[in-house]
């Protein structure tokens, strides 16, 4: 099948490259261009902006990052829509509000192209494995023509409903990761400040009722090693946050700890630490504190 990928960054270029792998022939786009030679040294074809990698392909993927850089790859001035023909089906791997993905569906169906907002979960090492969670939205036709390629990048595969139900799900899950991992930190940083072994803290936690994957995820990969090399960045959970508190807004529910959360990747990001991962929501609470959390 004759393919398209924009967005080959930390998520992007692993997935594009499984697609590759597959068989398939791929046109491939990027702002920088050191991914984009990378997958045309195995086969990839490139191509100078969204519309020509629509005008060539009969599946488009994007995986980008704001809510305003998926508008501008499909709908902009060089956007995927100018590129687009009846039939065509475009993937959206993006983590934003359900709303813009309903208005860029609207300019897309309008042309006949059937949009999938599928946004992922498993980080980086998921996307290089082909072990993806994947929610998606959209018309079950459409869905159906593409199921194959999804579950080329993940195992398990969800249809959540019309467009726009992909991006819920993943909003929903995202308001979980990013306040959960910040009760992680202020939990292991008070133990600390009380006087106990972090390590052993970790171990009691983590076969008590405070287990949960942020507590396995943070905890001994970053925090006690002191090793925030993002997999997904303070960033990139704020914007999630920020995707999830407009959505709440849209519809009249209110999303109290989520925002108090989001305050605190905030300060994380304005203390220098926002393209650390997100356990490096840990920093200013230990700064604080005047402690630092770490193995012994």
């Amino acid at each position: 099948m004759k393919i398209g990928y924009i967005g080959l960054g930390r998520m992007g270029l692993p997935m594009a490259e499984r697609l590759l792998q597959a068989g398939h022939a791929l046109t491939v786009h990027n702002r920088s261009q050191a991914a984009v030679e990378r997958l045309v040294a195995k086969g990839a074809q490139k191509a100078a902006s969204p519309k020509e990698v629509a005008s060539r392909v009969e599946v488009l993927f994007t995986c980008l990052l704001t809510p305003a850089q998926c508008e501008q790859i499909f709908l902009g001035e060089q956007g995927a829509i100018h590129g687009a023909r009846a039939g065509q089906v475009f993937i959206d791997m993006a983590t934003i509000d359900p709303m813009t993905t309903r208005r860029i569906a609207a300019a897309l169906a309008a042309k006949g192209v059937a949009l999938i907002d599928a946004p992922i979960s498993g980080g980086p090492k998921g996307a290089e494995a082909g072990t993806l969670s994947i929610m998606a939205g959209g018309e079950p036709d459409a869905f159906e023509k593409v199921r194959p390629l999804l579950e080329v990048l993940g195992k398990k595969v969800f249809h959540m409903g019309p467009v726009g139900n992909g991006v819920s799900t993943k909003i929903c899950n995202q308001i979980l990761t990013g306040t959960t991992h910040a009760l992680v930190a202020e939990a292991m940083v008070l133990g600390t400040k009380l006087g106990l072994d972090p390590q052993r803290l970790f171990d009691v936690l983590r076969v008590s009722s405070g287990q949960s994957n942020s507590l396995e995820r943070a905890v001994p990969n970053y925090i006690l090693p002191r090793k925030f090399e993002a997999a997904y960045s303070v960033e990139g959970i704020i914007k999630d946050l920020e995707s999830a508190i407009q959505a709440a807004k849209s519809c009249g529910v209110r999303l109290l700890l989520p925002t108090i959360a989001q305050q605190m990747y905030q300060e994380t990001c304005g203390l220098g630490h926002g393209q650390k991962d997100v356990a490096a929501v840990v920093l200013p609470m230990e700064a604080i504190a005047r402690v630092e959390v770490k193995s012994k």
